[in-house]
């Protein structure tokens, strides 16, 4: 195998991108990284809207930790980009888009990147140095990326809510 610049690229960035998500599914599961400096996991899932708040947080930690180690391994790329694209979408819409764009304002700028990278790995996917390659697993492409950003695209439209609502909170 004659390894050119980019699928180093292709690497380098499934890595950064992937171990980052990694973190922040296990800053919400584990409660590693700093995760305390925000509260619990019900207090900030609670504070968006989500119903029940420790379900929602569960869920996109296990999401994050899951589409990470699919995007950083390689392996089942579409899948885990197109998971990592879902999270980032849901997250701009609910929690975010009302602050506009720039990220100095605390806007989804960040998000907006991530959910672009996981569209683009669905498309291209993970490169030849990737577990992929290694087991015949990879199926990118126009149809997978097509996919991947049209349920992304549809993430928002998913309830915040399961069951009797929450309790409302005085500050949003």
């Amino acid at each position: 195998m004659s390894v050119d610049g980019v699928n180093i690229g292709l690497l380098v960035l499934r890595l950064v991108v992937g171990l980052l998500w990694c973190g922040h599914g296990t800053q919400k599961l584990l409660g590693w990284f700093g995760a305390s400096a925000r509260g619990t996991l019900e207090e900030e899932f609670g504070h968006f809207g989500y119903h029940p708040p420790l379900l929602f947080g569960r869920l996109a930690g296990t999401t994050e930790l899951t589409g990470g180690l699919l995007l950083a391994s390689g392996l089942f790329t579409p899948i885990g980009a197109g998971l990592l694209a879902c999270v980032a979408v849901q997250a701009t819409a609910a929690v975010k888009w009302q602050n506009g764009c720039w990220i100095q304002d605390d806007g989804y700028e960040y998000l907006l990147v991530l959910a672009a990278v996981g569209v683009a790995f669905a498309f291209v996917g993970a490169g030849q140095l990737s577990l992929d390659d290694a087991f015949g697993t990879g199926f990118a492409g126009v149809t997978a990326g097509i996919v991947v950003a049209a349920v992304a695209a549809l993430t928002p439209l998913l309830p915040r809510r399961i069951g009797a609502p929450a309790v409302e909170h005085a500050e949003r």
